[in-house]
């Protein structure tokens, strides 16, 4: 999940608000990036003395290599949700990029709140202290509403054949302790099954939205991956290291993982599921391509 936050110049509400936001997310163990940028912000300003200062002092965060930077349309593209800091910066962006209205929002509008965040530029050091209590508030608010969004939303479609059968009950521990949903679309033993079966499940089960991501695991991945790609909607992915799954749903916006139950030790497995559900498609350029994967597929299922 990336995160940007905007405020006008980038120097006062917007990097503060990252620098708090970022700490946060790591206290909480949480796989959350922000940026901030500014509607009118010069380049490469620092931050405000005064933003440093009382991030510094009061929450022993540094801010001091921050440089402002003017938001650009790319920013947007990489971006999962915008915050802005008031309804004017919101109302700035979308007259310009007007495609975007569906992650732009306040930062009180996103939790619920009305309202917006004052601008303590130019005002004693206590209007940045009360600024960056309210908000560490409000951020505190958008971990958890993003947090309780994605755990509603996730549903993780698990199969295997009996080449997979014993990594795939490892992958489903994995998924228990972490509190991930799953479905298990078996298979239930190590008697011999045929794979295709089971990749049909679960790329059904994806494709048709009853389940968000899906994994699926026969003795190298391969057979698995080539039935799954055969369903309209399905990216499967058949990775052997951590890179490709991570990249895979960077680049490829793989909704599916393929793993060999036969190449692939149980531990490197679940670093490789771990990463593959925590990083985020990145868009942009990367949103091209898979468009153009699309209409590959519409042109042959025609």
């Amino acid at each position: 999940m990336k995160v940007l936050f905007v405020c006008t110049g980038n120097t006062c509400r917007s990097p503060m608000a990252e620098g708090l936001f970022n700490a946060k997310a790591k206290a909480l163990g949480k796989d959350f990036e922000t940026k901030s940028a500014g509607v009118f912000a010069p380049e490469g300003f620092p931050a405000s003395d005064e933003a440093i200062k009382v991030l510094k002092d009061d929450y022993n965060i540094d801010i001091s290599s921050h440089r402002s930077k003017n938001l650009r349309k790319h920013d947007l593209e990489e971006t999962d949700l915008v915050l802005t800091m008031s309804t004017s910066h919101k109302r700035s962006i979308l007259l310009q990029y007007p495609e975007y209205s569906h992650k732009v929002f306040t930062i009180k509008e996103f939790v619920g709140l009305e309202g917006e965040v004052e601008d303590p530029y130019g005002m004693p050091i206590e209007y940045y202290r009360k600024t960056a209590r309210e908000l560490e508030d409000l951020i505190s608010r958008v971990i958890a509403k993003i947090s309780e969004e994605r755990k509603v939303k996730r549903m993780i479609a698990l199969g295997s054949d009996h080449g997979g059968y014993e990594l795939k009950e490892v992958i489903k521990k994995y998924l228990e302790e972490k509190g991930i949903p799953y479905k298990n679309f078996g298979t239930f033993s190590t008697e011999s099954v045929d794979y295709p079966d089971y990749a049909l499940k679960v790329a059904e089960a994806v494709a048709s939205h009853e389940c968000s991501e899906g994994i699926l695991v026969c003795g190298t991945g391969i057979g698995m991956s080539i039935t799954a790609n055969k369903v309209p909607g399905i990216r499967a992915a058949h990775a052997e290291d951590v890179f490709s799954a991570k990249a895979a749903k960077e680049h490829n916006n793989a909704n599916i993982l393929c793993l060999g139950g036969r190449i692939t030790g149980p531990g490197l497995a679940v670093m490789m599921v771990e990463e593959w559900l925590s990083a985020t498609f990145q868009g942009g350029r990367h949103q091209r391509r898979i468009d153009k994967i699309a209409e590959i597929e519409k042109k042959y299922s025609k």
